[in-house]
């Protein structure tokens, strides 16, 4: 597949078919994830495949899901932008659902060289950005054989390691459920963005 088509077709979904991923799909994207640039180039990241249904559960008691749309909800986007409000609406509702039903649940963890409450400067965070370099590959390469997810972003990590085991030294980056797209997932619309607005040359 070209690259343009791979980038195109990466997209964020939170409802999944029932349909089995090879084994080959999911190690291949985690190999491609771990040749993402590295800020100390040691690559310190880790992968753990949750499967267990119990555990899956555990992981959406670690934070306050709400699972329906309600005025207090409407009320809390209503400043936003049209299409940040539409996904938020969409999104807020199906975290739990999409942690407990999708095929595969990946939490990808990284070792800090600052923990993120710690950090002062943009330097503090290079750890945190290459995770996501990592990330971003492994998503990639999942959508190069029509395997999609979305990234949820805990908010409450201590609990999340807490419930996976995870050392304290080491820190969780994401939470993401992957697998096929099911017939009726939501797929927002994407901003569409002048190129010629965002780049500046030598000064804003």
């Amino acid at each position: 597949m070209e690259f343009k088509q791979v980038i195109d077709k990466r997209r964020s979904i939170r409802e999944f078919s029932n349909e089995i991923i090879p084994n080959e799909i999911i190690m291949e994207a985690l190999h491609n994830g771990l040749k993402a640039p590295s800020y100390n180039h040691l690559k310190q990241w880790d992968f753990i495949m949750v499967r267990d249904p119990k555990i899956k559960l555990a992981l959406t008691q670690t934070e306050e899901m709400i699972e329906e749309v309600s005025t207090d909800l409407i009320h809390a986007f209503e400043d936003y932008e049209n299409l940040a409000r539409e996904m938020y609406l969409d999104a807020i509702p199906k975290q739990k659902r999409m942690i407990l039903t999708a095929p595969e649940l990946l939490v990808v963890v990284y070792k800090p060289k600052t923990p993120v409450k710690d950090s002062h400067r943009i330097y503090d965070l290079n750890c945190l950005a290459s995770v996501w370099c990592c990330i971003e590959n492994i998503l990639l390469s999942l959508a190069e054989h029509d395997v999609l997810g979305v990234t949820f972003i805990p908010k409450n990590t201590d609990k999340v390691k807490e419930v996976l085991k995870v050392p304290n030294e080491l820190e969780v980056a994401a939470i993401i459920p992957f697998g096929y797209k099911d017939k009726d997932s939501k797929i927002i619309e994407q901003k569409e963005i002048d190129l010629k607005t965002r780049v500046h040359v030598n000064a804003w």
